[in-house]
């Protein structure tokens, strides 16, 4: 999932290279009809997107533009705060940019977990890092798994998601323009 603060869910998609003919809010049953067989197929580029207060969010549903890359959350977060977190059944990432520059990364491109993060200032979470148990000096996640932690830290720069958002309520949704 993709987060940014201050546009709207709309600005977002266009912001990920949505196919503006594609994007319309659809209710759960439509969303389902329409992109169900695609829901997660690798390169189909489906996506939901909405709000949480101040943040836009962008559901991946098939395809890992973010996780793949790390240019994007770059790129949507000019002029704001962006946040990327994955963390499905493959290693889980957490992502921050500010203005356009990934300033604290934790993932596959961290070779050594905490220790060896990546970004502009990859201490920037080290306080809230050690709030929830981790030692980032040590490289230890404490008693959280990675996931948790990552989940921890994106709640902490004021990201969150209702649950009825996802599978519910009616949704922005679109396809992804393959890369």
């Amino acid at each position: 999932m993709t987060f940014v603060k201050g546009i709207t869910a709309s600005q977002l998609l266009e912001r990920m290279g949505a196919d503006p003919a594609s994007v319309a809010v659809r209710d759960q049953e439509d969303f389902h009809d329409e992109f169900g067989d695609l829901l997660y197929e690798a390169d189909a580029y489906v996506v939901s997107a909405g709000q949480w207060g101040d943040w836009a969010w962008v559901w991946e549903h098939s395809s890992w533009r973010c996780f793949d890359d790390p240019q994007l959350i770059r790129d949507i977060s000019t002029g704001s705060v962006g946040v990327f977190l994955a963390w499905g059944e493959g290693p889980a990432e957490f992502m921050y940019a500010e203005d356009g520059q990934l300033l604290s990364a934790f993932s596959r491109y961290a070779t050594t977990g905490l220790r060896d993060l990546v970004g502009g200032s990859p201490s920037r979470f080290d306080s809230e890092l050690r709030k929830h148990g981790a030692d980032p000096d040590t490289g230890d996640y404490g008693p959280l798994v990675s996931r948790e932690l990552y989940l921890r830290l994106a709640e902490e720069v004021g990201v969150g998601l209702a649950e009825n958002d996802l599978f519910t309520e009616p949704v922005l949704s679109a396809y992804l323009t393959s890369p």
